[in-house]
C-alpha cells in the first residue's frame, strides 16, 4: 500500500529513504489505536528521483495497536521538499463541534499549523483546503501541485509570505542589506527549492518542534511553543562525476555525510550551529571523534551507517593524516541527484540575531473547539538587548510545556536558560528562575507520598549555549 506513490524502482536507490517515526507516538488505550507521526522522505530538498506523493512520508498514521492493522492515514505535506516531517507526538483530546463531542487527535507541525482529526475515522474536524503550490524550476523535479492547509485552528507562527519590508528587525544595524535580501528571496507559500534563495519561515526547526504540545484533553485546549527563525533554502547543481574524479575514501565519506552541514571547506557555520572542523585536531582526540560519528553529540546525530573502515578513513582525513591514495569513482555504483542542498543558513542580522522583527519565540493557548487562540505570549528574552523586562523579544526554544489540572503551565526550553511557570488560563507569568544550563527538553512531573515534583535535564550546548550536565528538580508547595 502506497507503493504506487513512488517511482516503480525507488527501493533500489539507496539515496531514497527515511519516512521513519522519530518523534514518538500516542496510543488510545480505549480503542487500542496507535497514532504514528512519520518523517519526511530522503533526500530532503530534491525529489527528482522520488516523484509522486511519497506515502507514507509526512503522514499521521493510525494502526490497530494489537495486530498492526491499517486504519487510516493523512498526509500533511505531499512530496515534501522542505523537511516538513511531523516533529512531535500527537495529542489525544476531546473537542466539541456542532454540539457533538468528538474524540480527536491533534497533530502540530513545523509549518505552524495544527491538523485535528476524528480518532476513529481520520476525517478532519475542521476543513482542510488543498492550496495551489508553485511549480519547480529544477530539472527533473515535480513539485506537488497542491498542499493541505487547515482552515482552523489558526496558525501559531508567522509564514514567510506574510513578511514585508517593515518586518526587518529594529535591532539590526544593516537594515538596508536585510531588506534587499528579503526583497530578492522567494517568500511564496510552498515556494519550491531552487538555485536562488527561498526564505523558509517557519524554518527547518519549526514552528513546532520535538517537545510537543501540552493538552487539557477534557476541555479541548492545547498549549504549544514555537520558534520564529527564518532560514535560507537554496540548491545548486551537483558536480558531474566522471571517471577522472578521484577522492580518498575519507574525503568521499566526508562529501557523502558531512559536507552538507560543515561545508566543502570544513569551516562549518557557527551562526547556524555547525562547527568548524579545520581545527578539530586541536580540540578533540581521534577517539572522541570516532565516538561522536558513531553515537552523535549535541545537535549532531550519530551515523552508525558509516562502516568501521569508512569511519577510520574519515577521521584520518579530518586530522590530515590519511594516506592520500586516491580511489577512482565507480560511476555505476554512484546514485547521484542532479542537485544538492547548499546547507543550513539562518537569516540573521549583523549581530547574529534573527533578521526579522520579534517575537522570535512564542507560547500559544489554542481552543480546538473553535480553532481560535485563547492567548499568545512572547516566550523568552535576548539578554544582550535592552528593555527585556518590558518588551521581550522572545528567543529560539526546544522542548515543550507540561500543565497541571489546577491551572499551571511549566516550560523551560528557551535559549535564555530560564524555567518559567505561567497561569495556563490567562497566560500570565507567575514565576521564573535561571537554570544552571539551558534545558532543551520537556519537563517531567511525578509525585511521591502526595508531594508533586518537576524535573528538568539541563544540558545546554544547543544554540551555542554553555554546556551543562545537571538534573534539576523542584518541589511544588
Amino acid at each position: 500500500m502506497g507503493y504506487e506513490t513512488w517511482p516503480a524502482e525507488a527501493y533500489k536507490n539507496t539515496n531514497i529513504g527515511a519516512v521513519n517515526n522519530w518523534a514518538g507516538m500516542a496510543i488510545d488505550e480505549k480503542t487500542g489505536t496507535i497514532f504514528i507521526p512519520l518523517g519526511s522522505a530522503a533526500p530532503d530538498f530534491y525529489g527528482g528521483n522520488r516523484t509522486g506523493a511519497n506515502l507514507f512520508a509526512n503522514c499521521l498514521l493510525a494502526l490497530d495497536a494489537n495486530d498492526g492493522t491499517y486504519k487510516w492515514h493523512y498526509q500533511t505535506t505531499h512530496h515534501d521538499l522542505w523537511d516538513r516531517d511531523l516533529p512531535a507526538p500527537p495529542n489525544l483530546i476531546t473537542v466539541s463541534k456542532n454540539g457533538k463531542q468528538i474524540d480527536a487527535v491533534a497533530q502540530i507541525t513545523k509549518q505552524g499549523t495544527i491538523f485535528v482529526f476524528d480518532r476513529e475515522t481520520g476525517e478532519p474536524v475542521f476543513p482542510v483546503n488543498e492550496m495551489p503550490a508553485p511549480a519547480s524550476v529544477l530539472n527533473g523535479e515535480q513539485a506537488w501541485a497542491t498542499q493541505p492547509v487547515p482552515s482552523l485552528p489558526l496558525p501559531f507562527a508567522r509564514s514567510a509570505y506574510q513578511l514585508t519590508q517593515n518586518d526587518i528587525s529594529p535591532y539590526a544595524n544593516n537594515k538596508d542589506e536585510l531588506r534587499e535580501i528579503l526583497q530578492n528571496s522567494d517568500k511564496r507559500l510552498f515556494a519550491p527549492p531552487g538555485t536562488s534563495n527561498v526564505l523558509l519561515l517557519p524554518g527547518y526547526d519549526g514552528g513546532a518542534e520535538y517537545g510537543g504540545a501540552g493538552a487539557d484533553p477534557q476541555n479541548g485546549i492545547i498549549y504549544v511553543n514555537a520558534n520564529e527563525m527564518a532560514w535560507y533554502l537554496r540548491m545548486e547543481e551537483n558536480e558531474k562525476l566522471s571517471a577522472n574524479n578521484q577522492f580518498s575514501v575519507g574525503e568521499q565519506t566526508y562529501r557523502n555525510f558531512c559536507m552538507v552541514c560543515h561545508g566543502a571547506d570544513k569551516t562549518g557555520n557557527a551562526a547556524s550551529g555547525y562547527s568548524n572542523l579545520t581545527l578539530i585536531s586541536q580540540k578533540l582526540t581521534q577517539q572522541n571523534v570516532h565516538q561522536i560519528i558513531s553515537n552523535g553529540k549535541g545537535k549532531m546525530p550519530g551515523f552508525p551507517v558509516i562502516s568501521k573502515e569508512e569511519r577510520e578513513n574519515l577521521v584520518a582525513y579530518l586530522f590530515g593524516v590519511e594516506k592520500r591514495e586516491a580511489v577512482s569513482v565507480n560511476l555505476s555504483a554512484v546514485q547521484q541527484d542532479s542537485y544538492k542542498f547548499t546547507g543550513y543558513n539562518k537569516f540573521l542580522d549583523d549581530n547574529g540575531l534573527p533578521a526579522i522583527s520579534p517575537p522570535w519565540g512564542t507560547l500559544t493557548a489554542i481552543d480546538l473547539n473553535s480553532g481560535e487562540h485563547i492567548w499568545q505570549n512572547t516566550l523568552g528574552i535576548t539578554p544582550e538587548l535592552p528593555n527585556q523586562d518590558t518588551n521581550p523579544t522572545g528567543c529560539e526554544n526546544y522542548g515543550g510545556p507540561v500543565i497541571t489540572e489546577n491551572g499551571l503551565l511549566f516550560i523551560a526550553g528557551t535559549k535564555d536558560g530560564f524555567f518559567r511557570v505561567f497561569n495556563r488560563f490567562t497566560g500570565k507569568l507567575l514565576w521564573q528562575t535561571k537554570l544552571p544550563a539551558a534545558s532543551f527538553a520537556t519537563p517531567a512531573m511525578y509525585s511521591i507520598d502526595g508531594k508533586q515534583y518537576i524535573v528538568l535535564a539541563c544540558g545546554g550546548e544547543k544554540l551555542g549555549t554553555p554546556k551543562g550536565n545537571t538534573i534539576v528538580a523542584f518541589g511544588l508547595q
